[in-house]
């Protein structure tokens, strides 16, 4: 394995540039700090504080807002490996699970069906 040092923070490994390892952890245990004194905060002044029914209001969209964040780009930013639907595999598959979303109304069969047809579209058809 060739590994090409270019001074920094990242080496080239296999044609790519990775970053160090020792860079990586340390990365991970500032952030992990960083959001256990975030967090850890708040507990602590949530005795002190009183919170109004508008922002609890306000609050409780935060988790919908967040949701499409996520999904967004793993679907539409993803390079897809099936021919005949011309790569775009996983936005077959959130149609789909919007689909038996709106029809079953349960979490569990959206997304079993979700994670069946994107295994069934990739591995077993895909070829």
């Amino acid at each position: 394995m060739l590994v090409y040092r270019t001074g920094g923070l990242f080496v080239w490994k296999k044609g790519e540039l990775m970053i160090e390892a020792q860079y990586f952890w340390i990365n991970i245990v500032f952030l992990a700090i960083g959001t256990i004194v975030i967090r850890g905060s708040i507990i602590a002044v949530s005795d002190k504080i009183q919170i109004s029914d508008r922002a609890k209001e306000v609050f409780s969209y935060i988790p919908a807002a967040i949701l499409p964040a996520f999904v967004a780009p793993a679907v539409f930013f993803h390079q897809g490996s099936v021919d005949w639907v011309m790569g775009k595999e996983r936005l077959i598959v959130l149609i789909l699970a919007f689909v038996v979303c709106f029809k079953t109304r349960s979490t569990v069969v959206t997304i079993a069906t979700g994670l069946l047809a994107l295994y069934l579209m990739t591995q077993v058809f895909g070829v």
